[in-house]
């Protein structure tokens, strides 16, 4: 009969692969979902109207009116 007062490696192990393979099961589940819909920063520059260059200059040109 085990000690209740005794840690069980075999459980604990258990515990910890069980927790990594949930975690890792979530963020391959929203990373799928992610990549589905992602069009690229193309497309997001295209329907934004917005470019890198254009982007960094707005954001420069805001830090200076504050």
């Amino acid at each position: 009969m085990p000690d209740p007062d005794v840690a069980n490696p075999v459980g604990a192990l258990l515990l910890l692969g069980g927790t990594v393979f949930l975690l890792a099961a979530m963020y391959l589940v929203c990373y799928t979902f992610f990549m589905a819909t992602w069009e690229g920063w193309e497309s997001w520059n295209r329907r934004t109207g917005l470019d890198p260059e254009n982007a960094e200059e707005e954001r420069a040109r805001r830090l200076r009116l504050k």
